[in-house]
This record gives structure tokens, sequence and C-alpha cells, in this order.
């Protein structure tokens, strides 16, 4: 037994190094991801993992090796494919992070519903919003962040990355300890010093995160390879204190340049998804495939007339020839075939033999000729099943909703379960990516923020998002049924506007309002209010008709009876009036 005071190691430490490489190793490694990857890519053949149909067989021999290679290869030039997987992935996608998300930055403290951030705050805030919309819309952020999503949905796991391209670093920067190097220069704005951190959203086997046996991330790596094509390794590792050590090419030695950054969660996020793209949808997406290839193969076999002769002698003449018997042999010459085409065929000479010779001699008759015709076979079968299979894959994903949208089958209670159904399956990747915007936006201000030395001001700071749906669009039907619903008082405004696929009510709201009396809405003023208000609408709609007050206030008169009331403006002169009268 060891001594008790000496430690024993049971579980064998790997370097951050080591651990990147076999956790790439084993996703590497995985056949399904491959074959998805395939599929992802449109290389559906996948080296002949994508046709699940009958192959020849080999036996060992040349002939049926030339012969496998020979169908396979025939196969391959055939093979038709449909990108469902993608296309459901993409949907998916679409339909949460179709449109850009609603972010902010606002105090870590509780703010009362009834107040707003303190001025000094307020400041900041603006500063903090300014800089980096700039960021966003000329980085590229978004169009990564729906990479890594797409990624995500089909591989389990997608991934960003956060970085400072060594071709936007400055050369002889002297650092806070003195050190002179390639840096960031000093003297810079937020927007400015934002400007020198990129974004992108490494492939699926490039990049991910290494947690310990808790779950907790410990450091991150990213693989790639230089302009010569040599490989490297980028490892980041959680440090205490909030920090990120970050070494671009690691080596695994302790030595490695590297450089660390005031931010705890480091520079490269990880997004982990259930995927879309299961061990079903692969199978049935196969399934579509040969199905798509034999329908093309059965248009090529039997899209063109067959045609049977039986019993009829081919075109042609007996030429002499010593070797056949009786010194003559038919030479057969060209058949024709196509349109506007006539043959003329003969019955075959019926053959008998003769006792003396012992030779087949022509007993004078012929046999009586016909055609046969085989009608070229239906895409009706092959058009059906896939039909069926692309079905099953959208509901396997959660989108039958799209088979359901010129269905006159289908009700509109089931049309609105489906739709529900979709709108529900968005719901982890709404939080994840509500989750991923706020660490871009944490992470680009602390970077940005320490590399003009002012890295605390953020501390008391945190970002919000709030990611935007655009799942589905209404029908005219449910916009037709919404607006009857409201106009009945069935339902509320915000109801309706919500069914007709209106997601910011407040801001559509404003947007009426700033917009005032459009034509429309004055025509309409027209047909049900009194006169004189539908004359109001109309000068506030059409200025060219040249109505004045005067004839609004004339005509509301003669419809009321009376003149119109006082102004408030008015009434409250005449308050401020009789407040300083003396008192009588």
């Amino acid at each position: 037994m060891p001594d008790a005071a000496t430690p024993v190691s049971l579980v064998k430490t790997l370097t951050p190094l080591q651990l990147a490489r076999r956790q790439q190793q084993n996703r590497l490694e995985r056949p399904d991801l491959q074959l998805s990857a395939a599929l992802i890519a449109d290389r559906h053949w996948a080296n002949g993992r994508g046709w699940t149909g009958p192959l020849p067989k080999y036996d060992g021999s040349a002939d049926s090796g030339t012969n496998v290679a020979r169908v396979t290869a025939e196969i391959e030039r055939t093979f038709i494919s449909r990108n469902l997987p993608l296309n459901v992935v993409q949907r998916h996608v679409n339909g949460i992070a179709g449109r850009e998300p609603l972010w902010s930055v606002i105090p870590k403290r509780k703010i009362p519903k009834d107040q707003k951030p303190k001025a000094d705050e307020q400041t900041l805030i603006d500063e903090f919003t300014d800089a980096l919309s700039g960021w966003w819309d000329n980085s590229g952020v978004w169009l990564s962040i729906q990479k890594a999503l797409t990624t995500a949905l089909w591989s389990e796991r997608g991934t960003l990355r956060l970085f400072v391209p060594r071709s936007k670093l400055e050369a002889n920067v002297t650092d806070g300890a003195g050190k002179s190097g390639l840096g960031v220069p000093g003297g810079l704005t937020l927007a400015d010093a934002l400007g020198y951190i990129s974004v992108q959203a490494p492939s699926w086997d490039a990049a991910g995160v290494v947690r310990d046996i808790e779950g907790r991330v410990s450091s991150a790596y990213f693989h790639y390879k230089d302009a010569l094509g040599m490989p490297f390794w980028e490892l980041q590792e959680r440090l205490p204190g909030g920090l990120t050590r970050v070494t671009p090419a690691s080596t695994g030695s302790d030595t490695d340049p590297s450089d660390e950054y005031p931010v705890p969660d480091l520079l490269l996020f990880e997004v982990k998804l259930d995927p879309l793209i299961t061990e079903s949808v692969r199978r049935l997406a196969l399934f579509a495939d040969k199905t798509m290839t034999m329908g093309s193969r059965n248009i090529d076999l039997g899209g063109f007339v067959e045609r049977t002769i039986l019993n009829a002698q081919m075109p042609g003449a007996w030429k002499d020839d010593p070797t056949a018997p009786g010194g003559k042999r038919f030479t057969p010459t060209t058949y024709n075939t196509g349109s506007g085409v006539t043959n003329f065929l003969n019955g075959i000479s019926i053959m008998a033999k003769d006792e003396t010779t012992g030779k087949l001699v022509p007993t004078g008759n012929f046999s009586t000729p016909s055609v046969q015709y085989k009608d070229p076979s239906g895409w009706g079968v092959f058009g059906e099943t896939f039909d069926e299979v692309r079905e099953a894959i959208f509901d396997e994903a959660k989108q039958l909703h799209v088979l359901m949208t010129g269905d006159g089958r289908v009700n509109g209670v089931s049309r609105i379960q489906a739709v529900q159904d979709f709108i529900s399956s968005l719901e982890p990747t709404r939080m994840a990516l509500e989750q991923l915007v706020r660490w871009v936006i944490n992470t680009v201000l602390r970077l940005g923020l320490h590399f003009i030395g002012r890295r605390s001001e953020y501390d008391a700071f945190h970002a919000t998002a709030q990611a935007r749906m655009s799942a589905v669009q209404p029908t005219p039907v449910e916009v037709e049924t919404a607006l009857k619903l409201h106009e009945a008082g069935v339902i509320a405004e915000e109801t309706m506007l919500g069914r007709i696929g209106v997601e910011d009510v407040a801001a559509e709201r404003a947007r009426r309002a700033a917009e005032g009396i459009t034509p429309t809405l004055a025509l309409t003023i027209l047909e049900t209010a009194p006169a004189w208000v539908g004359l109001k609408a109309l000068q506030l709609a059409f200025p060219a008709l040249g109505i004045q007050d005067a004839d609004v206030t004339a005509q509301r008169e003669a419809d009321l009876g009376g003149a119109a009331p006082v102004n408030q403006a008015d009434l409250s002169s005449l308050d401020t009036g009789l407040d300083n009268a003396p008192n009588p």
C-alpha cells in the first residue's frame, strides 16, 4: 500500500493541446457526422455511401471486379439527389434567425420601472451602443451567427470565434508592462478599437470547447492551416481572475507565445443543440435520393417505346456465301424507326428437312409477322414515394406546415397545430441564439474597452438580447379571419396584429401614428363617420383638395347644430384669468 501522505493520481492529466487533439479526432471519426456533413454540403453520393440500392456482388474474380466498377460508375453518373436535410435546417434557422435580434446594453443594478439610468450611465450606454452598432454592421457577425446555428442544428455543435488578426496590428506598440511589439495602438476611440476585432464561424471539424467531468468549459481550440498549408492549433484557456489566455500557435510547450485578455468566457463560444439531422432523417434522405435515381433510370429505360417483332424477316438481301448452307446467307440492312417511317416486313420462310439430302429447305410457306409494343412506365410510383418520404422528413423536423400551405384537404385547425409544433421546436434555438448574442456583445465590448485602457467601465453593465421570430407567414384566409374577429370585437387589436404577422405591436402602432391619416383610411372614415369627421379626414389625407378648417367647422355646426367646443388651451387661459381675478 502507498503511503497515505503521498497523493495518488487516479486520472492521467492531459495538456490542453492533447485534450483538443483527442476531442477533434473523436468528432472526425464519427461516421454519422461524416455522412451528415456530406448531405449538408450537397455531396449525397458520398463515395458510394449515398446509394442504398442494389449493387452486383463481387466474387473475387477480375471480371466481377470490372462489372462492379462499371455498374457503380453508371449509378454514380445518373445519381439524382434532393437536399432535403439542408432544406429543413435552413428553414429552422430562418424561422428564428431570419431577422436580426433586438439587443441593448443596460446597467446590472436593478432599475425601478418608473426610473431611467443615471446621466453618467446613459452616457456610457450611448457610447457602447453606437460603437457596437458600427462593429455589428461592418464585421459580418450576423452571418457568422447564422452559420454557427446552422452547423449546430445538423452536427449538434457549432462555434463562433472572436480574434484579432495579426495583419491588423501595428508594430512597435508598447504595452503597460513596457514590452514592445505587435499590438493595438493607443489614442483610439471605442469604435476604432472594436475595428480590430474580427469574427468567424469555424467549420464543424475545426473548433470546439473542452469540458471537465462536471461539464464546465475549461478550454477551447481552433485548428487551422496557414497560407502554405501548415497546420496549427490555437488554444484558449481560462485563468483565475476572469482572464483568458490565447496561444495562437500552440506546440504544447509552456513557452509558446500567448496573449491574455480580461474576458471570463473565452473568445470562442460553442452552441449545443439537438441535431435536426438524426439517423432517421439521414436514412430517409438516402431513401429519397434512391427513389429519384430509380425514377430517372426508369425514364431512360421505359420512356421510349419498346417494340418486339415476332416471326418477321428483317429487311435485307440474300448474298452468295460458299460457306453458308445452300451457298447463300441473309444479310440484314437498316431497320428505320421514328415518326413518319413505314417499313414492310415479310414473314420468315418456314423450313423443312429434305429427306433426300438431310438439309433444311424452304417449304414455300411463311410465318405471320406481328409487332408488340410495351408502353413507357409512369413516373407516378416514384413521385408518390418521394412525396411520402419528404413528408416523413418534414414530420421529423416539425415542419409539416410547409406541405399544408396549398393542400385543400387539410383543415385550418390542422395547419395551426402544425405551425405551433414548428414554433415550439424553435424555442431551444431561440434560447441558444440569445445566449450567443449576449456573449458576443459582452466579450466584444470588454475587449474594445481593454484596448483603450477602460476595461473596468463595463463591470457595471451587461447585454440583453431578444430573438425575433419570422417562422410562418399567415395565409390570406388566416389574415381575413383575424381581421373579422377583431372587427367583431372577439379579439383585441394586439392579438389580431400578432396573428397577421406583426411581431412588434408597439412599434407598429408608433409607425401608424407617425403616418397619420392615409388616403385609404380617409375614405373608410368618410363612409362610416359623420360628415364633418369625414371632411376632416379628407383635409388631412388630400391636401390638394384645399379643404379649410372653416369648411370643417361649418360642416360640424350643420351636423350637430352648434358651435365647436372650446379648445383646451382656451379653457386653461380662462382658468388662469379667474385665479387672478379679485374676490367680489
